[in-house]
């Protein structure tokens, strides 16, 4: 009896180790890979491809640079046509009429409106009022708009123009003739009669007043322009012509009288004032006529600095690295898959030129390593966006 108990016991015993052993197995199994070769003691971890890169290795450096630009000029320039800006004045009637009669006794009156409109105001200069009379008969009074602008005696025949005065006029106006009161002389009528009635007035066009022009500035220009300046030759008679001013994108950079027929003019301007893309050059004068040739935007880039990163290598890395033990690799994944992406790596001084369309790409640094500081700069051929870089300590 005794005997069989034990074996019992012994044969429950083994059942409960399978039992624990078979579990153990299944959680082995049921962990992520990266867990199982922890509890495995694996420390060399698992490999897999993604995009020409491999998991497990040590990193020596991580990365995000983003965009690098790439310039092979110092200058850059954007010629525009040849600009004529330019202000006619010339003398208009503005209004005119063919008759007025007006006459004033004691105890009656008539007067002779006439009205008229200025189109534009702000380009209509000096106005003259001019008339034949041909009868009179007492003072002549003139007003405008309410204010009387004459009161005069008139002779018979053309008369010399009247100046109206410029502060007195508005959009719409009212010109009255009228005559002077005979006064006491109860009898009597005084009357005037004018003809052949005209506004004259000098009036400028400006519809040639202001030229606009367009140039484009790219990305990369407007990020690293370090000086921006607009040169110019006016054209112009000397004595004839107003101020000159110079708007780019809507912001004034030049307002004066230039000089004639001289070399051309220099004028500096922000660079924050241009954008990528399209901007506009407005020239526009008051007074007068320019002939702008030799018209040019000049951008002046600054030196590009591509970036440079570091990393360290210790005695031991660097040993397993020439026992062929360690590769040091490098990683560098692009923003977008389209385009082509050219450059070149310099490491500890050592090129390795790289072109891919592809998302990421790979180089194997290991030859040109060296203990304690590495240094890698990346030199693109064009502008390119770089997500990240990763160099790796692998085996």
């Amino acid at each position: 009896m005794v005997a069989s108990s034990k074996k019992g016991q012994a044969a429950g015993a083994a059942v409960l180790l399978a039992i624990i052993a078979g579990l153990l197995i299944l959680f082995i199994i049921l962990v992520p890979p990266k867990e199982r070769a922890e509890l495995l003691g694996d420390q060399k971890g698992s490999s897999s491809s993604s995009g020409g890169t491999i998991s497990g290795g040590q990193d020596l450096l991580l990365a995000s640079p983003g965009r690098i630009d790439y310039l092979n000029q110092r200058e850059i320039e954007h010629p525009l046509p040849i600009i004529t800006v330019e202000t006619q004045t010339e003398t208009k009637i503005i209004a005119e009429k063919n008759l007025a009669y007006a006459k004033k006794a004691v105890f009656s009156e008539k007067t002779s409106p006439f009205t008229f409109s200025i189109d534009d105001l702000d380009h209509t200069g000096s106005v003259l009022l001019s008339f034949s009379v041909d009868a009179i008969e007492g003072m002549l009074i003139i007003s405008l708009n309410g204010e009387e602008i004459y009161y005069n005696q008139v002779e018979l025949g053309a008369n010399t123009p009247i100046p109206i005065p410029k502060n007195a006029l508005k959009a719409e106006n009212q010109v009255i003739f009228a005559v002077s009161s005979p006064g006491v002389a109860l009898w009597r009528t005084n009357e005037v009669s004018l003809s052949n009635i005209k506004l004259v007035a000098d009036v400028t066009n400006v519809e040639s007043q202001s030229s606009r022009t367009i140039f484009l500035v790219s990305e990369t220009e407007r990020q690293n322009v370090e000086k921006a300046i607009l040169r110019f030759q006016p054209g112009c008679a000397f004595g004839e012509v107003g101020r000159l001013s110079v708007e780019i994108n809507g912001d004034e950079i030049y307002s004066a009288i230039p000089d004639c027929d001289v070399g051309r003019i220099p004028v500096e301007f922000s660079p924050s004032l241009l954008h990528a893309g399209e901007n506009q050059v407005v020239f526009k004068t008051q007074k007068g006529k320019f002939l702008l040739s030799h018209v040019l935007i000049l951008s002046k880039l600054k030196e590009v600095d591509f970036p440079v990163y570091y990393f360290e290598l210790s005695n031991d890395q660097l040993q397993d690295i020439r026992d062929g033990a360690s590769r040091v690799r490098l990683t560098m994944n692009f923003v977008d898959v389209t385009g082509s992406k050219l450059g070149e790596i310099v490491f500890n001084g050592n090129r390795r030129h790289f072109d891919t369309r592809e998302v990421s790409t790979t180089l194997d640094l290991s030859d040109d390593a060296v203990r304690g500081s590495n240094s890698i700069k990346i030199k693109p051929e064009k502008t390119i966006e770089v997500r990240e870089l990763r160099v790796e300590l692998v085996e």
